[in-house]
């Protein structure tokens, strides 16, 4: 569980434009994620699975929060600022992990469309957390 989170944050955050405005740092993250998924079906899987695993512990679900702490330290800066400052920051990320998921699964479903699939999720998370 630890070495896919680790494995699929590093893929998100590679080549991160960390001089670029916040908008286009969380675009790189959420295409490089909707990617990772898309190309690597079987390792998104085993890590939805696990997630809802009570095989997992606790101390290595803490460790994977760790290793989730620089994106979720810029999801905090965005919503913070934005129309759903005032709601908890666990029902923020199930609504982004849903969407995330809609996302991919039309990803997968018309690859002929994936780019324009990925934009437009990215688009509808902006408008609701930026």
């Amino acid at each position: 569980y630890l070495e896919l989170k680790t494995g699929m944050v590093s893929a998100t955050l590679a080549e991160m434009p960390s001089e670029a405005e916040i908008h286009e740092q969380f675009y790189h993250i959420w295409s490089n994620w909707m990617y990772w998924a898309v190309t690597n079906p079987e390792k998104r899987r085993t890590l939805t699975l696990l997630s809802v695993s009570d095989e997992i512990t606790s101390e290595t679900r803490i460790k994977s929060h760790q290793v989730m702490a620089h994106l979720a330290k810029l999801v905090e800066q965005i919503y913070t600022k934005g129309p759903m400052s005032d709601t908890e920051m666990a029902f923020v990320t199930a609504l982004m992990n849903s969407l995330a998921e809609a996302t991919m699964d039309f990803m997968v479903q018309h690859p002929e469309k994936a780019e324009e699939y990925c934009k437009v999720g990215f688009n509808a998370l902006w408008r609701m957390i930026g």
